[in-house]
């Protein structure tokens, strides 16, 4: 027998169905009897309470809407909850007899199958497109439609419609697609271009460079090119290419700065003109080195390759002045040895209470605080007192000089010194002229790989016709994910022909020709040919499901060879007499790490983690942004570890482990793991901090899916908690007995909650009315267990604002008499089939793209019961599902 999923009030769902008065299979007359005893009172043709006709003679299975309404009927028998309490209820031997026809009619008349065509989900189709297509940052823009979620899962064929939106959506995003592949080709030489640039035609950045006169002048080495480059403002190559570039510059020396023997190195690079300001100088490509000698401007002529969109950028190599730490510190100890006024200077401004603990470097920023130490340099009577390298404010001085707290500030006023006394190097004025002749970019490199990956390497002297067949040939079984005919390529060349004796280019066509492909239904939706499933539809059901990406080289193969359903005799290698070739790939393509596509879209979807970065903690739990992506790698890390180390299925709810870091469990769990009990004192920042694997205790308030934070918050609302919300939650996910939907006439608090304080008085106000009381007799009771658990995970023995003990004791359907959250979980411990039976359906469902109709639960029951019988590992259970017949079935 199939447990059932869902919970009281199911006669609100079966006035939904109609069974046929008349036609199909004669109902058995011991089962009439029953029928007619003790159903017909309420549910015959003239009263059908609650819209329910239990008064006929025979049953039309082939109707899916009557099996359904007969299944119906099975599952509010099954869990007792018809005849109703206030009724006899029915004998084991006429609840057997019922129940015998029921299942056999059920399982013998319910075919296995039935996914309705799918369309590639969002996040489906964007993994796609980044493995066709080789673009590896590819996104969906701004505004691309999302999917409706259906049974929990973005997924569901049900739920995936292709809507006018998302049609112009597609197509859209496919000619951008093909715009970035195949860009129009080049046909005219570049227009020659001149560009010249001065002084005040430079980007000044902080105190990377100053205009004096007819010079700019770069005085700074450090890596951050905006403490120490310049570039032109107005300046942006059009046409990748090799150009010549003319620099003029001189050195700035004065009697009040230090000396500068030897030649000033200036670097001259090339920067995207997108590149951000904070860039570090080696992300760029530097062009050439020019020796400056002279204090008079002198030109150096040169040529260099400059790609479309970049422009040149300036430093100076060898400067005395730097902005990097540690070697800042050393350049003032250095100074400061020989010139013990400049030390005193610089004390004074700094320490400004005289307090050496006591810095106050903020204000010495930028030519705000070179104002401050030359007012203190000119001051007669500055106080040399302390200007020693021995003295306890040298040293802290020195010391924040080194560290990344006090260099920039400190550095950006030193820099005006150098601005006015020098050395400096002085740029005068850049001109480029070109392209003197064309070169290829690495974009147009990268592209051309692109094209390669799409179309296969394209000889010389290939017509238009012959690349567009290879194209075809290579590209369209790997979008298609499964082998094309000659007449389907044949349809694509016709269009591409077309487009050709139009007088278009081969990049036109084959531009043409990507778009058509990435906008056909055979692109865009999988599961969509007729007939029986092949091993082409199963090799690509197996790689969404387990990669969340189109089948790979091997799964292509094994599918245009039917060969993925097959047994084979074991080999050297293999157990027992058959082996499953579908078990060797899913063995293959299962996930790996914690960050594997499949365990965070399948695990945020089942339990609700992708939901977090919506819910706002309140304030008064101290729980950021950091401490949620904490509590989501939890569960993602625990999933992992569950699935690659084929952990038993009563981990899930009571393991011995957890992932989490010491300061969390501190923190957020009120625990010490014991290997940090151990080392006390001695744990540093770093240990404190770090994700790890930690062991705990089986039965204890924390640990497992019912005791993780992440789910904790994803049942609640950031602010308070509510028990409807949560037993709703776990009755779903975990108990797989999902309630309908409230009727519509059903108030979300009853009239009358007078006199109401705590959760447990409200909710026994509000379900009082007897339309309330069906539903919450199973919701409720594990919605208090959680109690104890606030809107962040954190654990709690009274209810907010009222000073009131928690009362999470309850009573379960089943009748079980539970006191706490700990006890809930050795329940299921006991019934751990009731959770893996849930997880496999959530599984199934996403692995399918449907809800398991009722043969289908079948098999899958018998699976977890064969799965619990050897060793009930998580690993094993999932392979198992994958060689299932409903897995293999369309």
């Amino acid at each position: 027998m199939i447990r059932q999923r869902n919970p009281a009030f199911i006669l609100v769902w079966l006035g939904m169905f109609s069974a046929p008065v008349n036609g199909g299979e004669t109902i058995p007359e011991a089962v009439q009897k029953i029928l007619s005893n003790r159903c017909l009172e309420c549910h015959d043709a003239l009263t059908a309470k609650s819209d329910v006709n239990l008064e006929h003679d025979a049953i039309d299975w082939a109707k899916s809407d009557t099996r359904g309404f007969w299944e119906h009927v099975f599952e509010v028998v099954d869990q007792n909850l018809m005849p109703p309490k206030d009724e006899e209820p029915l004998t084991s031997e006429e609840r057997q007899t019922l129940m015998a026809f029921l299942d056999q009619q059920l399982l013998a008349h319910t075919p296995i199958g039935g996914t309705l065509p799918r369309r590639l989900s969002k996040s489906e189709y964007e993994a796609t497109i980044r493995d066709l297509t080789g673009l590896r940052t590819f996104q969906v823009p701004l505004g691309f439609p999302g999917d409706n979620e259906y049974h929990g899962f973005d997924n569901v064929g049900e739920g995936l419609v292709l809507s006018a939106t998302h049609l112009e959506a597609y197509s859209r995003v496919a000619g951008e697609i093909a715009d970035s592949i195949f860009p129009p080709t080049r046909t005219a030489e570049p227009e020659k271009k001149s560009w010249t640039a001065g002084p005040d035609d430079m980007v000044l950045s902080f105190s990377a460079a100053t205009v004096h006169g007819e010079a700019l002048r770069l005085v700074s080495r450090s890596n951050d090119i905006m403490r120490s480059c310049t570039w032109p403002s107005r300046i942006e190559i059009c046409d990748s290419g090799t150009y010549q570039i003319a620099v003029e510059a001189s050195k700035f020396v004065s009697d009040t700065g230090h000396s500068f023997d030897g030649p000033m190195i200036l670097e001259v690079y090339a920067r995207p003109v997108s590149a951000t300001d904070r860039s570090k100088i080696t992300a760029f490509r530097l062009l050439r080195e020019i020796e400056i000698t002279s204090g008079s401007p002198a030109k150096t002529e040169f040529q260099a390759d400059l790609y479309t969109g970049e422009t040149v950028l300036f430093r100076w190599k060898n400067a005395e002045m730097t902005h990097d730490n540690p070697v800042l510190g050393k350049h003032f100890e250095s100074w400061m040895k020989q010139d013990p006024r400049f030390l005193a200077a610089w004390l004074k401004a700094t320490f400004p209470s005289g307090d050496p603990r006591k810095p106050n470097h903020v204000v010495l920023r930028g030519r705000n605080g070179w104002d401050i130490i030359s007012k203190n340099l000119a001051d007669p009577d500055l106080d040399l007192s302390r200007a020693t390298m021995d003295s306890e404010m040298t040293k802290r001085f020195l010391k924040l000089a080194a560290s990344s707290a006090g260099t920039f500030n400190l550095a950006d006023a030193l820099c005006h010194f150098y601005h006015e006394n020098g050395p400096a190097l002085e740029f005068h004025s850049l001109a480029i002229n070109g392209p003197l002749k064309l070169v290829e970019s690495p974009t147009e490199k990268s592209r051309r790989a692109l094209q390669d990956k799409i179309t296969g390497p394209v000889k010389d002297g290939q017509t238009p016709r012959e690349v567009g067949r290879q194209m075809l040939t290579n590209f369209l079984p790997r979008a298609f994910r499964r082998p094309v005919d000659d007449a389907t390529i044949e349809t694509f060349m016709t269009i591409a022909d077309r487009h050709w004796n139009e007088g278009h280019d081969l990049n036109d066509g084959l531009h043409l020709l990507l778009r058509n492909i990435l906008i056909s239904p055979r692109f865009l939706y999988r599961n969509i040919e007729s007939g029986e499933m092949d091993d082409s539809d199963l090799a690509t059901r197996l790689s969404y499901f387990l990669t969340q990406r189109p089948p790979d080289a091997t799964l292509l193969d094994l599918g245009k060879r039917s060969r993925l359903s097959i047994t084979k005799p074991a080999g050297p290698d293999e157990k027992g007499e058959l082996y499953w070739v579908i078990e060797r790939e899913a063995n293959r393509l299962l996930p790996k790490k914690y960050n594997d596509p499949m365990i965070q879209d399948f695990v945020g979807q089942w339990l609700d983690t992708a939901t977090l970065d919506g819910i706002m903690p309140d304030p008064k739990f101290k729980f950021d942004e950091k401490s949620t992506g904490t509590a989501r790698l939890e569960t993602e890390r625990f999933f992992a570890e569950m699935l690659t180390r084929n952990l038993p299925m009563t981990d899930f709810i009571d393991p011995d482990f957890t992932f989490t870091s010491v300061a969390y469990a501190q923190r957020n769990y009120g625990f010490t793991p014991a290997f940090a009990l151990e080392k006390g004192a001695k744990l540093s920042t770093r240990e404190k901090t770090a994700f790890r694997h930690i062991k705990i205790e089986r039965g204890g308030r924390y640990g497992g899916l019912l005791g993780q934070s992440a789910i904790l918050m994803a049942t609640a609302n950031g602010v308070d908690t509510q028990p409807v919300i949560r037993g709703v939650w776990v009755l779903e996910n975990i108990l797989g007995m999902p309630p309908p939907e409230p009727p519509q006439n059903i108030p979300a608090l009853t009239p009358d909650t007078r006199g109401a304080t705590t959760p447990r008085e409200l909710l026994a106000a509000h379900t009082s009315d007897a339309a309330c009381a069906g539903c919450h007799q199973r919701i409720d009771p594990i919605g208090f267990v959680l109690e104890n658990y606030d809107p962040v995970g954190r654990w709690r023995t009274e209810w907010p604002g009222s000073n009131t003990p928690i009362d999470a004791s309850t009573t379960l359907f089943d009748g079980t008499k539970i006191s706490n959250a700990m006890e809930f979980k050795a329940w299921l411990v006991e019934n751990i089939d009731l959770f893996s039976q849930c997880l496999s359906e959530k599984l199934m469902t996403y692995a399918t793209g449907r809800v398991p109709n009722y043969a289908e639960r079948h098999e899958i029951s018998q699976i977890v019961q064969a799965n619990h019988e050897t060793g009930n590992g998580f690993r094993d259970l999932v392979l198992a599902l994958t060689m299932s017949e409903t897995f293999r079935t369309r």
